[in-house]
């Protein structure tokens, strides 16, 4: 079966840590706290490589979805849906539409701490791909795209995201923490689109 390509916003960024001084330090300790839940193995996650290397992360994950391929596109196409079927997600509001491109606004909880970001989605419905690319953010420029590969029986979806995420400022914690803040907000993102296709 010819594999489906698709992207979609991913927003696994490391924490922020606030302006001021207390901000950073209570960031920094709500951070620390929320990372310790998504260290190791975590069961939506089936294959991870999380690399950094000087302010660049090379990322890929992947997760199985339970849903025919057109079934999970069709939540992808929707993304200012994010803020009504996931938590981590306080606003996925819808900018413009123009064509095959979307730009939204977004408030995301990373570790307990809040990022805003705007971003722009190109989607091409033939192939079922899109590209993802921040538009507006303080800290990281991202780059990435989403492949989904259906099973041969045609009912699952494996949903692969695969990006470069470059820092835009130095954070004070360590590496490990990013890692949960990605996983944490790749996790969340699969879980939201589960919900979507009507998977619980």
């Amino acid at each position: 079966m010819r594999k489906s390509k698709v992207v979609f916003l991913t927003l696994g960024v490391a924490a922020l840590l606030g302006v001021s001084g207390c901000d950073m330090i209570a960031g920094y300790f709500r951070a620390q706290k929320a990372a310790t839940k998504w260290e190791g193995p975590v069961e939506e996650i089936t294959f991870e490589k999380l690399e950094k290397e000087g302010k660049v992360f090379d990322i890929e994950l992947h997760s199985r979805i339970d849903a025919p391929v057109d079934t999970v596109w069709a939540a992808v196409k929707s993304p200012e849906k994010l803020a009504e079927n996931s938590t981590q997600y306080k606003k996925s509001e819808l900018v413009s539409a123009e064509g095959n491109k979307k730009v939204l606004d977004l408030n995301v909880l990373a570790l307990d701490n809040m990022q805003q970001f705007k971003i722009e989605l190109t989607f091409d419905d033939a192939t079922k791909t899109a590209t993802l690319k921040t538009l507006e953010s303080t800290l990281a420029d991202i780059q990435g795209t989403y492949e989904l590969v259906p099973s041969p029986d045609g009912q699952k979806t494996l949903y692969i995201y695969k990006a470069k995420q470059t820092d835009k400022v130095a954070l004070p914690i360590s590496v490990d923490v990013q890692r949960s803040a990605l996983k944490e907000s790749f996790v969340n993102q699969i879980r939201a689109i589960k919900k979507q296709a009507g998977l619980g």
